[in-house]
């Protein structure tokens, strides 16, 4: 796979970053305050103004994962254009704090449950309503 710079709209970084922040149950307080930073920049970042390379290092730190993950908004995958880059191998072991909680929370029910072919077949069911419904 060849990565090349994608001109992404830098709200996509804001987005990651209010992700990130929400998942982890951060306020922007208190993710200022161990930037170092007033919240009213830290607020700027998530609506769109780029941090600095010093920032995202200390994110990437805060959130237990690597800058270029932060970053992969930026990156995409140039042999098919529409879509991002995926997340490296050593990327995939931190991927879980991507997640909402509720996704992780679900993750860890599946895990250890004994009846996963219950909870799988529950769940497509479930999707297969849903999908049904945003027909009507």
């Amino acid at each position: 796979m060849k990565l090349s710079f994608n001109e992404a709209d830098p709200k996509l970084l804001g987005e990651m970053l209010k992700m990130l922040r929400k998942n982890h149950g951060y306020s922007q307080t208190v993710v200022a305050d161990y930037l170092g930073i007033d919240r009213s920049t830290y607020t700027k970042y998530e609506l769109g103004r780029t941090p600095d390379v010093t920032v995202i290092a200390k994110l990437s730190a805060l959130y237990g994962i690597t800058s270029d993950s932060i970053l992969s908004v930026y990156f995409k995958d140039s042999e098919n254009s529409s879509s991002v880059a995926t997340l490296s191998s050593t990327d995939r072991e931190n991927a879980i704090y991507l997640l909402t909680k509720e996704e992780q929370a679900l993750i860890d029910y599946y895990r250890n449950s004994l009846r996963k072919d219950a909870i799988l077949d529950f769940t497509q069911n479930v999707y297969l309503e849903d999908c049904e419904e945003t027909e009507d």
